[in-house]
């Protein structure tokens, strides 16, 4: 018998690997941002106070009937008042430096302000506040009506 195998051929591997060397390209969306001119850095300042006056306008506006909730960030309130129409709410969310969403409902019974919760967001987002806006909501047409 003979044997036939296939002769191995051993060769040495270089025993440094060298990997092309190129250079990273720096796009100019990862510079850092530049400075606002002075006339922006004005209005951002404007606008930030008006947001704090607006916020302290809420408290005023409120008398000892209505009920204030406000969010944890402040950006969501609600101003509950009782009048000869039914139950009043006012929804005012904040979205940055510069937009302000405010809605005005009026519930003439509990079963419309339940039926308004049941697809409100912020039942996902604060609970805590939520409830309170229902609980409050509850109390005051018990209280009223």
């Amino acid at each position: 018998m003979r044997n036939f195998q296939n002769p191995v051929v051993l060769t040495s591997a270089p025993s440094v690997l060298t990997r092309p060397t190129f250079k990273r390209r720096i796009d100019p969306i990862d510079a850092p941002a530049r400075a606002l001119g002075a006339k922006r850095s004005a209005l951002v300042t404007k606008r930030a106070e008006s947001t704090a006056l607006a916020a302290g306008r809420n408290t005023a506006i409120s008398t000892g009937n209505d009920s204030l909730l406000v969010s944890a960030d402040g950006a969501v309130t609600f101003l509950l008042r009782t009048t000869n129409y039914g139950l009043l709410m006012e929804r005012t969310q904040r979205q940055g430096a510069s937009i302000r969403l405010v809605q005005m409902m009026v519930f003439r019974d509990e079963k419309s302000f339940d039926f308004w919760c049941a697809v409100e967001p912020l039942r996902f987002e604060d609970g805590l506040l939520f409830n309170k806006l229902v609980r409050e909501g509850h109390a005051a047409f018990r209280a009223k009506f």
